[in-house]
């Protein structure tokens, strides 16, 4: 099963070099799955947490454009 994630958040900050996105998928239950990857110059750290809903929702979160 491939998910698409939206994305609801990405942001660079100059000064400490650190990228945070954030993103969201709906799995076929009607849960959601919200992403959040942080990026530094030295590693990649992820976290993946499942929220129940219901099928009939849109998004949770607002997405990028």
């Amino acid at each position: 099963m491939k998910l698409v994630y939206d994305v609801i958040e990405d942001v660079y900050d100059d000064t400490t070099q650190i990228r945070t996105m954030t993103e969201q998928a709906q799995i076929p239950s009607g849960d959601w799955l919200i992403r959040t990857t942080i990026y530094t110059p030295h590693h990649i750290s992820m976290d993946v947490t499942r929220i129940r809903g219901k099928k009939n929702r849109k998004s949770l979160f607002k997405t990028l454009c």
